[in-house]
């Protein structure tokens, strides 16, 4: 059994695409080292991401992310069990309305693709990817800052 846990933050200040790129690096190397995977969005200073595996990794690795001071003002969405992964191939897979073109993370291209296609979210699709593909939605069109809800 897995566990998917899903956070919003906020950056105290806008992180730079070559700054972003480091985090984004240091993700992908800390995530494969704990057995962790899941994708992060980000836009405007505004943060999502998700996070699956072993439920003590997630446990900690969000705790070390409470700690950051690159996060503030940081809300838990969702935090579940669940039987499987849904972004298996990402240690850290990123997608923002902008391409971060220092960030070479094969799953950007394959995540962003993923969310922009048409008609939304099936109804039996994993809780964690509905909230990616919602998160995105908001990010790509401006709407972030947490206008309207989060779970449909």
């Amino acid at each position: 059994m897995f566990h998917h846990l899903a956070y919003t933050s906020a950056a105290p200040e806008p992180l730079c695409p070559d700054r972003l790129a480091d985090l984004l690096e240091v993700s992908v190397r800390n995530n494969t080292r704990d057995g962790i995977t899941g994708v992060m969005l980000y836009h405007d200073q505004s943060f999502f991401q998700v996070l699956e595996g072993e439920r003590c990794a997630v446990e900690r690795c969000y705790m070390r992310i409470l700690g950051d001071t690159r996060h503030v003002g940081v809300l838990r969405l969702w935090n579940q069990p669940v039987d499987e992964r849904v972004f298996s191939h990402w240690a850290m897979g990123y997608a923002g309305p902008d391409p971060l073109y220092g960030y070479k993370g094969p799953a950007q291209d394959c995540l962003t693709r993923l969310l922009r296609l048409a008609g939304g979210s099936a109804a039996n699709e994993p809780v964690a990817l509905a909230l990616t593909r919602q998160m995105y939605n908001r990010f790509r069109f401006g709407m972030m800052r947490y206008g309207g809800p989060i779970l449909t």
